[in-house]
């Protein structure tokens, strides 16, 4: 995967402006012709980049930064070992083949010394605007992984605004493809966790069907409760005011007295903070929880985003996500 460091140092030293784009649109959002080169398309809508030359394409796809395009780093640039790739192959055998053709197809075109590399000067001078498509053998120019890829071309295009994002907008044969995986990888796991604790594996999934509702919620004390403290409405004093219209008639219960018109400081709640700020230190503090299925925690629902990092934790506990976070 390109790093963003890798982009911006590219944009700093050679041009490259990087947009906010969607599947082939350039920038400004104008939708890039499907006749254009494939470099272009593939630019626009893996890289979010619309202007560039054939040094910075060369060496944005020069991954290992030795100054050449080898045969593995060719192959990336057409995206020819993605799952979706492989998907489209019928084979180990005519995927191989597949990877072979267009490698040796773009060192036909580009290799001028014959070395089976294709150096910067090579690059240039035949530029990038002649590079093929392959996107008939399968190979689209995909670079990341499937739930990258999955938000970047099909959530971000028809998923990007609230409206969009309720339970009835996902019914493309996208959306449906890509939460069908999501179930068998669940229903992976529920096997595996049943197995272990000799339980069915409806058992298990009925175990953690509240993990769809947030357990940090669920565990919180009632708001009444003996003891409970409400963090979204305090005075300076501490003294908790559940409403606006309540704060001014409450009586202060510290002395000195506080005035009668006390100033309230509204806490956000977890939910709405920023996720730099809500994760902060999740990394750090979850290494203060054993493994999970281990300790005390044993195979409880994680409850915290520390909790959710602990290692081994099952993927459908780590997937689980708040819109806000993007």
């Amino acid at each position: 995967m390109i790093k963003f460091g890798a982009l911006v140092l590219l944009q700093t030293l050679f041009g490259v402006s990087v947009v906010r784009a969607h599947r082939d649109h350039g920038h400004g959002g104008e939708e890039i012709p499907s006749d254009a080169p494939y470099a272009r398309r593939h630019m626009a809508s893996e890289h979010h980049i619309d202007s560039f030359d054939s040094k910075s394409f060369f060496l944005l796809h020069d991954l290992n930064r030795d100054g050449v395009l080898d045969r593995e780093e060719i192959q990336a640039i057409y995206g020819v070992h993605h799952i979706y790739s492989q998907k489209k192959s019928k084979d180990e055998q005519a995927h191989q083949e597949k990877a072979d053709h267009i490698a040796n197809s773009i060192l036909i075109l580009m290799d001028t010394n014959k070395d089976g590399k294709i150096q910067l000067e090579e690059f240039e001078a035949t530029g990038v605007d002649a590079l093929p498509s392959f996107e008939n053998m399968g190979a689209d120019g995909h670079h990341y992984d499937v739930e990258s890829e999955f938000f970047l071309h099909h959530e971000e295009l028809y998923h990007s605004t609230p409206d969009t994002q309720t339970d009835e907008s996902y019914n493309h044969p996208e959306d449906i493809e890509h939460f069908a995986q999501h179930e068998q990888i669940e229903r992976e796991e529920a096997e595996r966790e049943a197995k272990f604790q000799g339980i069915s594996v409806e058992e298990a999934l009925a175990q953690h069907e509240h993990v769809e509702s947030d357990p940090s919620e669920e565990n919180a004390p009632p708001a009444n409760a003996e003891g409970a403290e409400n963090p979204y409405f305090q005075d300076e004093a501490g003294n908790v005011h559940p409403h606006d219209d309540q704060a001014e008639a409450q009586v202060p219960i510290q002395e000195p007295p506080s005035p009668s018109n006390p100033k309230i400081n509204r806490v956000t709640p977890p939910e709405q903070r920023d996720p730099s700020e809500r994760y902060r230190n999740a990394k750090k503090d979850s290494e203060n929880h054993d493994a999970w299925g281990s300790g005390e925690g044993g195979f409880k629902v994680p409850s915290s985003p520390s909790e959710r990092m602990r290692k081994n934790v099952p993927y459908k506990y780590k997937f689980r996500r708040n819109w806000g976070d993007f």
